[in-house]
């Protein structure tokens, strides 16, 4: 298992197609159209929302980070000036949040997600430690709410496609102002058409005045777009 899951410090392409049958069953919520399961395999942990890969943790070391585009975005934060405020929106199985706490210690980290199992299930089993700031809330309300960050850090699939709101304008206009004075915005974007990630872009140049810089993960669909006041 070891080595199918994790390969040069990161989670596998077999790992990442087949989590959902791998592993034993730690944790099973069912309710509507919400289906959550915690499956481990050795030191290995990691979080599913309706059979989609949300995190993958070592139990022992929550703060490693495993999934590819998570070692992109740290190398890119590690280039910056520490942030004294960092809104995460998506809090899936904490990946970021346990990396942020552990390499920034100093930041008023503050997380956000909209499903309050999901939150259970990161305190239960995925926790570096330290649960405080954690907001059951949808992004909207949260940037409207929890006042200016340095760093906006969006990681907000619970499917294989994008929220709607992400494709609206308005959603834009609220990032720009809850982002400080020379602060980022960072946003894992999973483009299964690429109409959808011109749009994105588009978005972002009309509210941003410039061009976001556009990482694609090499071998999946994720895009990572980096955009600054």
């Amino acid at each position: 298992m070891k080595a199918a899951l994790i390969h040069n410090d990161a989670a596998s392409r077999h790992f990442i197609s087949n989590c959902s049958h791998l592993g034993h069953l730690l944790y099973w919520y069912h309710q509507g159209g919400t289906r959550l399961e915690v499956r481990q395999e050795q030191e290995f942990r990691w979080l599913l929302l309706n059979h989609t890969l949300q995190s993958v943790i070592v139990a022992n070391q929550p703060q490693r980070l495993l999934l590819p585009h998570l070692h992109i975005l740290a190398q890119y934060w590690q280039t910056l000036k520490k942030p004294q405020r960092v809104l995460e929106l998506g809090l899936g199985g904490g990946a970021i949040r346990n990396y942020l706490q552990q390499s920034y210690p100093e930041a008023e980290l503050i997380s956000v997600e909209h499903n309050a199992q999901v939150i259970h299930c990161y305190k239960r089993f995925f926790s570096a430690g330290q649960s405080d700031n954690l907001c059951c809330l949808d992004a909207e309300q949260a940037l409207n709410r929890c006042g200016r960050f340095d760093w906006l850090i969006l990681d907000l699939f619970s499917e294989l496609d994008a929220p709607l709101f992400l494709f609206q304008q308005r959603f834009y206009e609220l990032l720009s102002a809850a982002l400080a004075p020379h602060g980022y915005v960072f946003i894992n974007f999973l483009a299964h058409h690429p109409s959808q990630l011109t749009r994105l872009e588009q978005l972002l140049r009309a509210t941003f005045g410039k061009a976001a810089k556009v990482i694609s993960v090499p071998g999946y669909v994720n895009h990572l777009l980096f955009i600054s006041r």
